[in-house]
């Protein structure tokens, strides 16, 4: 029964370790290799949830503990790989930039521990999803313009804390063993066949909602204001 309750809670602290080994490897100069063990605790962060919700043991212990750890390794984390490898050139501009991407990231988890969602979707771009997006597009900073990782970051940062609606996946009805099914083939077709662009699509797909939404959001705020003038 005491394993039963521990087991999220020791997926969530394999999350936070996961980010503590980023930063180390960051530290260290490896910041390449500390990306790769923040997109593995997503895969972590994804199964304490759930893994709670199947046993029957949500608390709101686990709640806290896996925000704290989300923290560290899609906030702080994220940041510091960032800044190692594209944003040190810009010098105190690009520690501030940094900086503003863990910050959001905890208005982001506070906000979320205490405003009640829209049932189906979040609030702001989760930290998950935003820590493993730069981490992704970092991967690639070689190709892109560092003044354009720089954009980057603070619209992710901007995304985490906007009323922007991004649908939960885990809400949406997708039978289990499919799920499973997909993980699997994306994670196969990464790792083994090494065909890691592939990745960069949904990533990619999962920004421009963002990005459509809050140009909706515009629309009808500059719409209803245009109302009221008449």
């Amino acid at each position: 029964m005491i394993l039963k309750r521990m087991l999220p809670s020791i997926f969530t602290l394999g999350n936070l370790i996961f980010g503590l080994i980023a930063l180390l490897l960051i530290i260290e100069g490896e910041p390449t290799t500390g990306a790769a063990f923040i997109i593995v605790g997503m895969l972590l962060d994804g199964l304490d949830g759930r893994i709670a919700r199947y046993l029957g043991v949500s608390s709101e212990f686990g709640k806290e503990l896996d925000s704290l750890s989300d923290l560290v390794t899609f906030g702080v984390a994220p940041a510091f790989v960032t800044y190692t490898l594209a944003l040190e050139e810009f010098g105190i501009i690009g520690i501030m930039i940094a900086f503003t991407f863990p910050l959001a990231g905890a208005i982001r988890l506070a906000r979320f521990n205490v405003v009640d969602s829209t049932p189906g979707f979040f609030i702001g771009m989760p930290i998950t999803m935003a820590g493993g997006i730069l981490t992704i597009i970092m991967t690639y900073q070689s190709l892109i313009p560092h003044r354009m990782l720089a954009f980057i970051t603070l619209l992710l940062a901007y995304f985490m804390i906007s009323a922007v609606r991004y649908p939960d996946f885990k809400k949406i009805g997708i039978p289990k063993f499919l799920q499973a099914s997909i993980v699997f083939v994306l994670l196969f077709v990464i790792f083994v066949l090494r065909f890691r662009e592939l990745i960069f699509f949904p990533v990619i797909i999962y920004l421009l909602i963002g990005i459509k939404e809050q140009g909706l959001i515009l629309f009808r705020y500059y719409k209803s204001k245009r109302v009221i003038q008449k």
